[in-house]
C-alpha cells in the first residue's frame, strides 16, 4: 500500500503586511501552486480569495489539497471547485479544522482535457494584518481509474492499513482515490462501492467517503445512514449513544452580524463535548414513547396534539401509531413539554441553543448554512418545495454527520427566549433563563416563558433556515412544524 502524500511548506513573508510567500508543489511534471503567490493583505474586515492553479498536468480526474492558514490573521469563509475538472465534478464539502482547509473533488465522467487551469478557490476574511504565510500539503492527484499520478510514502515508510468501509481501494487511508472509485460506479449495484447499503451506488455514498477523508485503520465505523429504531425504556441497549453523533468540546463563533438584532453580536462560545441525535425524533419513536407512557399529556400539559387532523400520530384501539407512510418523518405538533418528557424518558435532554448552533454549523465558521452560503431544494426541505415534512435523512448531512439541521421541522431548545442574550452571554456553556441545565430538567413542568426554536421548517424561506437564525414561541403551542432532537452528555 502506498499513501499519497506531499509536504511542501513555503517561505514565510517577513513584511509587516500579511503576505503569502508560496512555492509550488510539483508532481512529476504537474505543478500545483497558489495564485497570487505573494500578496499584501487587504484591510481588516475585507476578503481575500486565492486560487489553486495546476500546470503541466495530464489525465487528472481528481484532486485533494490541504491549505494551511493562520487563524489569527485569516478566517475561512468559503471554497469552490474550479473550472479545471470536467463539468459536473463532485466537490466534497470542505473540511475546516485547526487552521487547515481540505479540498477534494473528483470527475464523474472523464479526466481533464487541459494541461493547466484552476483546481479550486478559497476565500478568507481578514481578521488581522500581520506577517503570515499560507502552506500547501498532502496534495494528491488521480486519474480516472483511481491511479495516483504521484506516489510518495508517509514519513519515509510505507503504511499498511486496511479494514475501513470507506476505504474502497483498501490502501489503508480514505482519500480522493476512494472518491474516484465510487464516482466511477455511480448507478451500479456494486456492493463494495455501496457505502450506505441502500442497494445503489449514488451521491450519498460519495458524500460518506468525503465526510471521512483522512480516516485510517482503527477509526470508528461509520454512523448508520438509516433512521435509528424507536427508543425503548427496557434498559437493554448496550450503547447509550446509539444513533447519536459526538460533537467534540471546543469554541465556535455564534450568531451573525448580518442577521436580525437577536443574532448579534457574533461572539465566541466554548461548549463542552456532547452527543446529538443524528436525526430529528420520528413519529415511530415518539409513538413508542406514548405507548410506553399510555398517555399524551401530563401535569396539565399536552405533549402532542392528537386531536388535530394533520397530526401524523393517531390513537386507535388504545394504541398510538404513526400514520401510514409517515413513520420516519419527524414528529410535529409536539409541545416543548412533550419534547422534554420524551427526552427524559429516552435518557437524554433537549440541546441548549449554543449546543444546537455549534452542531448545526458542522465545523464550519461564519457560513449561512450547514454546508456553505448558498441553498437550493437539493440541500434542505424548506420554502414549500415539498409542502410537507420529509423522511429524516433525505438530504445530505452536515460536516458532523447530522441531518436536517436546516429545514424539515423546527427544533425545540432548552433556553428561554431573550432577544438580547448574546450581549450578556457567558463565554462557556451558556444557557438562558436558568441557573443550570439540571434545575431546568427538574422543574420544566413549571416553565411558562417562551422557548427558543431553531433550524426552520418545511414551509419557511431560506433566511429562516440559516444556522444563526433564532426564533421562539411559548412552550404550549403544538403546530405543524414543531419537532425536536435530543442530546446527551458525555459520560466520563
Amino acid at each position: 500500500m502506498k499513501t499519497l502524500l506531499k509536504r511542501n511548506l513555503f517561505l514565510s513573508c517577513l513584511a509587516v503586511l500579511l503576505c503569502f510567500g508560496i512555492a509550488a508543489s510539483s508532481y512529476g511534471q504537474a505543478v500545483v501552486a497558489v495564485d497570487p503567490a505573494e500578496s499584501p493583505s487587504p484591510p481588516v474586515g475585507s476578503q481575500l480569495t486565492i486560487d489553486l492553479k495546476i500546470t503541466n498536468a495530464q489525465n487528472v480526474a481528481a484532486y485533494e489539497v490541504n491549505v494551511h492558514f493562520d487563524p489569527s490573521a485569516l478566517e475561512y469563509k468559503s471554497s469552490a471547485n474550479g473550472s479545471y475538472l470536467p463539468s459536473g465534478a463532485f466537490f466534497a464539502p470542505p473540511q475546516v479544522a485547526d487552521g487547515k482547509v481540505t479540498l477534494v473533488a473528483t470527475s464523474i465522467s472523464d479526466a481533464a482535457s487541459a494541461t493547466s487551469g484552476t483546481l479550486a478557490s478559497v476565500t478568507f476574511a481578514v481578521v488581522a494584518v500581520k506577517a503570515s504565510t499560507l502552506q500547501l500539503s498532502d496534495v494528491l492527484l488521480s486519474d480516472i481509474d483511481a491511479k495516483p499520478l504521484s506516489v510518495t510514502t508517509r514519513d519515509g515508510s510505507v503504511v499498511e492499513q486496511r479494514g475501513l468501509k470507506w476505504d474502497v481501494n483498501s490502501d489503508g487511508t480514505v482519500n480522493v482515490l476512494d472518491l474516484v472509485r465510487v464516482a466511477k460506479s455511480l448507478g451500479t449495484t456494486d456492493a463494495r462501492m455501496d457505502i450506505n447499503g441502500d442497494g445503489t451506488v449514488n451521491v450519498l455514498d460519495l458524500t460518506l467517503v468525503a465526510r471521512n477523508l483522512g480516516a485510517t485503520r482503527g477509526d470508528e465505523p461509520p454512523v448508520r445512514e438509516d433512521p435509528p429504531p424507536a427508543a425503548t425504556d427496557d434498559g437493554d441497549d448496550p450503547d447509550p449513544y446509539e444513533g447519536m453523533v459526538l460533537i467534540e468540546a471546543g469554541e465556535f463563533r455564534m450568531g451573525s452580524n448580518s442577521g436580525s438584532a437577536a443574532e448579534k453580536p457574533v461572539h465566541s462560545v466554548y461548549v463542552d463535548a456532547f452527543y446529538m441525535d443524528e436525526y430529528e425524533v420520528t413519529n415511530a419513536q415518539y409513538a413508542a414513547f406514548l405507548n410506553a407512557k399510555g398517555k399524551h399529556a401530563e401535569a396539565g400539559h399536552t405533549w402532542l396534539d392528537i386531536g388535530d387532523d394533520r397530526c401524523l400520530i393517531e390513537y386507535i384501539s388504545r394504541t398510538y401509531r404513526p400514520k401510514a407512510g409517515y413513520e420516519n418523518h419527524p414528529v410535529i405538533y409536539v409541545s416543548w413539554y412533550g419534547a422534554m418528557a420524551y427526552a427524559a424518558w429516552a435518557g437524554k435532554r433537549l440541546p441548549t441553543e449554543a449546543e444546537w448552533e455549534k452542531a448545526a454549523r458542522g465545523g464550519l465558521s461564519g457560513l449561512k448554512y450547514p454546508w456553505g452560503n448558498a441553498i437550493d431544494s437539493t440541500k434542505a426541505n424548506y420554502n414549500r418545495h415539498i409542502d410537507d415534512t420529509t423522511a429524516v435523512g433525505k438530504y445530505p448531512a452536515n460536516g458532523y454527520g447530522l441531518y436536517d439541521m436546516a429545514g424539515n421541522a423546527h427544533e425545540w431548545c432548552l433556553d428561554e427566549w431573550n432577544v438580547n442574550f448574546y450581549s450578556i452571554s457567558p463565554a462557556q456553556n451558556p444557557l438562558s433563563g436558568a441557573n443550570s441545565i439540571q434545575w431546568l430538567l427538574d422543574n420544566y413542568t413549571g416553565v411558562k416563558s417562551h422557548r427558543v426554536i431553531r433550524g426552520g421548517a418545511w414551509y419557511v424561506d431560506a433566511d429562516r433556515v440559516r444556522c444563526a437564525y433564532r426564533n421562539a414561541t411559548t412552550p404550549r403551542p403544538r403546530i405543524g412544524s414543531m419537532g425536536f432532537r435530543c442530546v446527551k452528555a458525555v459520560t466520563p
